[in-house]
């Protein structure tokens, strides 16, 4: 059982590694002549066709692909929740918002949905050490903001947009695991797949474009890291983790993109943001401890017998 929640941990902390890549190699395809719905479609129809031709070869892939055929319905409605709800919503927040507003806003109200709907539709319990888990992690999240050096807290349509891919994320993750659906590349590939479909839609009311030459790497970049990477690691942790514990864990994405920010764009590491680096952190452990509980004395287990 540890070693199972230990699994599930490392493969929660990989799923924010990968997906805190995104922020870096999205910038080069914000300057070419992409749109925000082109972008979501492309890196989803590029992991879509990496993974077909994968399965091409692996038989495994195929036979899996086969038995979650009878899950469609399942699999088409976690494919609008994760893949075109966060997709599409989240990158046209930032046609509007900056970066750093979308992400605390989109973390913040993904784990606040995973933590409710998990409560209510996962049946699971909350203690009072998530409780205020939670409550370090909103903090965490705010001075990780504060640290782009802005507090602008508006109401715009870039807020909504980032508001409701959090909630489609959230609850993406209380529904792969309420359907227990099995993890995997097959899981990706139908994942990706309607994606794929879903997304078409407003990729063609935007206005049909290809991509120019400079900006495939960075789009097949974002098809494997965090899209076929993230989306794996995050579905294989949800058969060793509770909802909440994968949420929690993949908030640590801000401080992946801090550290990347910081390596290939040397954008320095401010104070505030090592601090909610350390709360984010804290928080974690604070969510998942589990106090000891006080051993029953022997003699009061064999006076309990005689009675």
């Amino acid at each position: 059982m540890k070693n199972h929640y230990v699994i599930g941990a490392i493969l929660a902390l990989l799923a924010a590694l990968l997906n805190g890549s995104v922020g870096i190699i999205s910038k080069n395809l914000f300057m070419s002549n992409l749109t925000s719905a082109a972008i979501s479609f492309y890196k989803c129809l590029f992991a879509f066709l990496f993974i077909s031709i994968a399965a091409l070869f692996h038989k495994g892939i195929q036979k899996e692909i086969r038995e979650l055929r009878v899950r469609s319905k399942q699999l088409i409605i976690c494919s609008f929740l994760g893949i075109f709800i966060l997709y599409y919503f989240e990158t046209a927040a930032y046609q509007y918002d900056q970066v750093s507003i979308v992400v605390f806003i989109l973390l913040g109200t993904s784990a606040l949905t995973t933590f409710l709907c998990g409560a209510v539709f996962l049946r699971e319990k909350k203690n009072m050490f998530q409780m205020i888990g939670l409550i370090l992690l909103i903090a965490g999240l705010l001075f990780m903001h504060m640290g782009e050096g802005t507090m602008n807290f508006h109401f715009s349509i870039g807020t909504l947009l980032a508001i409701i891919a959090g909630m489609g994320y959230g609850l993406f993750l209380v529904a792969t695991k309420k359907f227990d659906l099995k993890s995997g590349l097959a899981l990706v590939w139908y994942f990706t797949l309607f994606g794929s479909i879903y997304l078409f839609f407003p990729f063609v009311a935007e206005g049909f474009v290809l991509p120019q030459a400079h900006a495939y790497p960075s789009l097949i970049a974002l098809a494997l890291l965090p899209t076929i990477g993230g989306f794996y690691c995050t579905t294989k942790a949800l058969n060793y983790l509770k909802a909440n514990q994968v949420q929690f864990y993949e908030l640590t994405e801000p401080i992946f993109a801090t550290l990347f920010a910081f390596m290939l764009l040397n954008e320095m590491i401010k104070g505030f943001e090592w601090l909610g680096a350390i709360l984010i952190l804290l928080a974690i452990y604070t969510s998942e401890y589990q106090p000891k509980q006080a051993a029953v004395p022997q003699d009061s287990i064999n006076s309990g017998k005689k009675l």
